[in-house]
């Protein structure tokens, strides 16, 4: 079972490096499809398999790597890790479904996208150092591609600004790796990159500090966490669809992962001094983005700053210390990539259909595409949280779970959320009704519209096929993501 991991992280990448060889449209299309749904069947299978009854890791696999620097390839998974590689298993799928009709350098697209999952699944089980760092540089580099070569207008600036803001934070991030490998060092008499004998080995609190800083500015870049995350929404107006959606759905959940892979377990007393400080950042990421999506006519926009509104609610469960709020945490990490990958899904459906994101240049949609119409809304509400999807399962545990311990914030953070509602409705009323604005002249070009078609009805149908499992049937969920609020809370 272990070697199941190993060959869901690489199988992507080897099929990267066939199709760059053999250089054919409907050969890298129809292989990247198959392999993706390779990938998910084997995180489903993986998934499944967890006992999350057990404590500690589980599908391990170690490997020397380099020896006298022990560095090795160590991987394995708890239950946040797991679910998190069955969430981008199966984002992965709906984005090569999705973009099958791409004409536009179709071979290097599918082949940056295989390279980006390999790296993004990478992430989720290193339990080395090295390996981990290694990944998560390595996703870096094909989504700047992605966005720089198919993205929108301002799409070489958008990729330019991702990647310096990203490379800035991976920068602290490295040093941060470096600060408690040189301390390990000095403590044992030999380097070791092992996370496993690092989690144990106990720092001092000025080291902690020092290391949470440095591993939290890393972590805040990627998630964003306010004030560091001007780079996302114009990395989100610029990219393509199927960027966007792996942005939002995978790459953000990658610096919340990291606060509770590294920052609560390896350095448990400088978390709980900075709580005010996350808490604070939080809320004003929480009720602030919120605030600016209100604002936006843009709709890839408004959406972007609804993520960072809800990735504030994750940091706030995170840092709740508490059982529930960090299950509800996880919870959220799962919920708000399915429910964003669709609502950038239909943002990308809108501008295939009317060739534009603007607001103003809709109303009325729902007349002329009525399946979209429904998938859009169900995807909408799965994202502001309605009982019965994923997201009200995970903003109600993160609220009970912080009540617990600070009801002040919760509190707050609570009345940000219902900032949520407004956003969106605002954002279906514009483009799907509002028809009596319309003029005649574009309610009859839109009278020609096609209708979601089967690669369009496939991914909305897979994404919000798990939100309504996840919503109504919580329990063994919950279970699986309690598995790491005990590694890293104890209980």
């Amino acid at each position: 079972m272990e070697i199941l991991l190993t060959v869901a992280i690489f199988l992507p990448l080897l099929w990267a490096g066939v199709i760059s060889i053999i250089r054919n449209e409907w050969i890298a299309k129809g292989g990247a499809v198959a392999v993706s749904a390779v990938v998910f069947l084997i995180s489903l299978v993986l998934f499944l398999n967890f006992d999350f009854s057990k404590e500690g890791f589980q599908f391990l696999t170690r490997v020397e790597w380099i020896p006298t620097l022990g560095i090795s390839y160590q991987i394995g998974v708890d239950g946040m890790a797991i679910s998190l590689i069955l969430m981008t298993a199966l984002l992965f799928l709906a984005v090569f479904i999705w973009s099958w009709r791409i004409e536009d350098r179709p071979v290097l697209y599918t082949a940056l996208f295989l390279m980006l999952e390999t790296a993004c699944l990478g992430v989720f089980s290193a339990l080395d150092f090295f390996l981990f760092y290694i990944f998560w540089e390595g996703m870096l580099i094909p989504m700047y591609f992605i966005i720089g070569f198919w993205g929108h207008d301002r799409k070489v600036y958008a990729a330019n600004k991702f990647f310096i803001y990203t490379f800035f934070g991976s920068l602290f991030l490295l040093l941060g790796l470096a600060s408690v490998i040189v301390y390990g060092y000095f403590q044992s008499g030999s380097i070791t990159f092992d996370y496993l004998e690092h989690a144990r080995m106990g720092y001092p609190l000025w080291l902690q500090t020092l290391a949470f800083l440095l591993f939290g500015i890393g972590f805040a870049v990627k998630i964003p966490m306010f004030p560091v995350h001007t780079w996302l929404p114009d990395a989100h107006v610029e990219a393509p669809t199927a960027g966007s959606v792996i942005l939002a759905g995978v790459l953000l959940k990658m610096g919340t992962y990291g606060f509770v892979r590294y920052s609560l377990p390896m350095f448990p007393e400088a978390s709980e001094y900075f709580v005010p400080l996350i808490f604070t950042l939080s809320v004003i990421a929480v009720i602030y983005a919120a605030m600016m999506a209100i604002a936006q006519n843009h709709i890839k926009r408004l959406i972007a700053y609804s993520s960072i509104s809800h990735m504030g609610i994750v940091t706030l469960g995170t840092f709740a210390l508490e059982h529930d709020a960090l299950n509800g945490a996880v919870y959220m990490m799962i919920a708000h990539g399915l429910s964003s990958g669709a609502l950038f899904f239909a943002a990308g459906f809108i501008y295939d259909r009317i060739h534009s994101y603007e607001m103003n240049n809709l109303g009325g949609l729902a007349r002329y595409l009525p399946n979209f119409a429904i998938a859009f809304m169900i995807a909408g509400l799965a994202g502001i949280g309605l009982p019965g999807l994923a997201g009200f399962v995970a903003e109600f545990l993160v609220l009970l779970g912080t009540f617990k311990a600070h009801p002040v914030w919760a509190f707050i953070a609570g009345t940000g959320m219902i900032l949520g509602a407004g956003y969106f409705l605002y954002m279906y009323k514009r483009t799907m009704l509002d028809e009596e604005l319309v003029p005649e002249e574009r309610r009859r070009k839109w009278s020609q519209l096609r209708d979601l078609e089967p690669h369009h009805i496939l991914p909305f149908a897979m994404i919000l096929t798990v939100a309504f499992i996840l919503g109504i049937y919580p329990k063994p969920f919950v279970d699986i993501m309690s598995h790491t609020a005990r590694l890293v809370l104890g209980g």
